[in-house]
């Protein structure tokens, strides 16, 4: 009798262990299920990209392209200027240029048509650079965003401002304008084929009493047979050496100028 007792007991509690044991195994994956507290709007909005507007400032249509200076281009305006008194033809908006007023650098010069649809010949400051310096200028401002956006938590915002406050702009507030971008004649005297790459971009905000940041790039004298060789080769890489130059040089602009 005390036998099937004892027996009956071990098997009335294993019965309990067991169900118990179900039990917790059954509500873990509840307690695992439970939302988290943190969502997504605790933290800044990430864009992909904050962009650098664009902006050709008071230099005329043209300078989108590379364009080639060549020592007839000055011939030509200097005997023009002095035989019918007329203004040099230039890419900055000057109205008029007296004949000792101007360098071949402010030439238009003219466009060449086998780089028409190679991204080559696209002014750096539209492409490479801009890419560049939106890649700081994202940093940039998703700092700002985060400083906004703490900010408007502690401060009594109101559930949209807070919202408003953690969006990273999409445009950077500076415009980027271009430069130069041309291959301008070494020599005004003589028969040599030299040309020197030009390029140059600045980083400011239209209305501002300080001047802009600005670099200014420009190559070695090469002759054009070399600048042409390779398919432009010679170009392309005096290119990425200027878009590197003028990295360095605008992304050290203080980020309050930004």
């Amino acid at each position: 009798m005390i036998l099937k007792k004892r027996l009956h007991a071990a098997f009335a509690c294993g019965i309990a262990l067991a169900t118990g044991g179900f039990s917790v195994h059954a509500v873990e994956p509840e307690a695992s299920a439970a939302p988290s507290t943190t969502t997504a709007a605790d933290t800044p909005a990430v864009p992909s990209q904050t962009r650098l507007l664009f902006s050709r400032g008071f230099y005329k249509p043209g300078i989108e392209r590379l364009r080639v200076v060549r020592r007839d281009g000055t011939i030509t305006n200097i005997v023009g200027q002095v035989a019918l008194s007329v203004a040099v033809s230039v890419l900055t908006g000057t109205t008029t240029v007296g004949a000792q007023g101007f360098t071949k650098d402010n030439l238009a010069g003219d466009t060449l048509e086998e780089l028409k649809d190679d991204p080559l010949g696209v002014n750096p400051a539209i492409s490479d650079l801009n890419d560049a310096l939106s890649k700081v200028a994202t940093d940039i401002y998703r700092k700002r965003a985060e400083t906004a956006y703490a900010t408007a938590l502690k401060d009594g915002s109101t559930r949209d401002e807070i919202e408003e406050a953690r969006q990273v702009q999409k445009e950077a507030d500076t415009p980027l304008h271009p430069g130069p971008w041309h291959l301008v004649y070494e020599n005004l005297a003589g028969s040599d084929e030299l040309f020197r790459l030009k390029f140059g971009a600045e980083l400011g905000r239209a209305g501002f009493m300080r001047p802009p940041f600005a670099c200014l790039y420009q190559s070695e004298p090469v002759a054009w047979t070399q600048w042409k060789a390779n398919n432009w080769q010679r170009l392309r890489e005096e290119r990425a050496k200027a878009v590197a130059a003028c990295t360095e040089t605008l992304a050290a602009t203080p980020e309050k100028r930004w």
